[in-house]
């Protein structure tokens, strides 16, 4: 079984056409959070899945529950609180590039608790870590403390997913990676959240460096030029996937989803699943995340997809 921990809330986009001085601004809102895109993008892809996280007691988080309760993603980890659901508020540019603004001061999933996250995962193969859930305390501390314990004996992944607006020192997000890293096997992270944290280094500097660190796997997504995969047996650059955009919400999720998929296969298949990872494999892993993440960005909001929609498209 998938593990995702972090952050569940609601996406509230506002609408496309709107003048800026204008009184009313239509909303849409949909079920979102980076870790709760990469569980139900997980779920669609027939993977056993459950999210480690706090929820609401407010009827905003009750349709989070039953939302990811009609995905298949297992809710029986999950901390309930009286507390307010985080709302990420998304204005999209004319490319369909996203702008977040969050309102989340303590809500249900920044409040998890050591006792929260003291739970049974006998059976868990892969437990994901991502976004701002890493560095809002105290979830984040009780975070760390889950991987610390987990580390070595299951497959650990992060997304850092930076969300300035959410925690903007750069410094707390900065030591927390640093502190992360050594306990991760598998670590993806887009251009830009190296751009903002390393902005006088070469992300291929950067990669290296953390490669060294703990990580068998480290995956560097470029948005429409693909991206890039780095293990200890090889590097490989996957390109980008020519689509129509109508908007990036939930790219590098469908990635993360799908490249957790890919090692989970390779590590049912082979006792040391890191040392398969060459340059054919890496391609292959990345070809096909890459293709999943372009279904994503041809629909509308963080609409993950199924096995066999990736397969077609293949």
């Amino acid at each position: 079984m998938f593990v995702v921990c972090g952050e569940a809330l609601f996406d509230v986009f506002t609408a496309e056409v709107v003048d800026q001085a204008a009184f009313e601004v239509p909303l849409s809102a949909r079920v979102g959070g980076s870790p709760l895109n990469v569980a139900v993008g997980l779920a669609r892809l027939g993977c056993p899945v459950a999210m480690l996280t706090g929820l609401s007691t407010d009827f905003l988080g009750e349709r989070l529950l039953a939302s990811l309760q009609s995905e298949g993603v297992k809710t029986h980890l999950i901390a309930r609180k009286q507390a307010p659901t985080t709302l990420g508020f998304v204005q999209q540019d004319a490319a369909g590039v996203p702008s977040y603004a969050f309102y989340g001061n303590g809500a249900a999933d920044r409040l998890l608790t050591l006792d929260d996250v003291n739970v049974d995962l006998e059976g868990t193969a892969v437990i994901h870590f991502g976004s701002y859930s890493i560095v809002a305390q105290p979830t984040a501390d009780s975070y760390f403390a889950l991987a610390q314990q987990h580390s070595g004996k299951r497959l650990l992944s992060l997304d850092p997913n930076v969300r300035l607006n959410v925690e903007p020192r750069l410094a707390i997000w900065k030591q927390r990676i640093a502190e992360l890293l050594p306990l991760f096997d598998i670590v993806k992270v887009s251009d830009e959240d190296l751009h903002l944290l390393y902005p006088e280094q070469q992300p291929e500097a950067i990669v290296e460096s953390w490669l060294q660190q703990g990580p068998q796997l480290v995956a560097l997504t470029r948005g429409g030029k693909g991206a890039s995969l780095w293990s200890h047996h090889g590097q490989v650059d996957v390109p980008g996937q020519a689509v129509q955009v109508i908007d990036t919400v939930g790219a590098g999720d469908t990635f993360q989803a799908s490249l957790l998929d890919a090692v989970v296969s390779l590590k049912n298949s082979t006792a040391v699943w890191s040392e398969q990872l060459n340059n054919e494999t890496l391609f292959k892993i990345g070809h096909t995340a890459t293709v999943a993440a372009a279904i994503t960005c041809s629909r509308r909001g963080a609409n993950l997809p199924t096995r066999a929609e990736i397969q077609a498209a293949l």
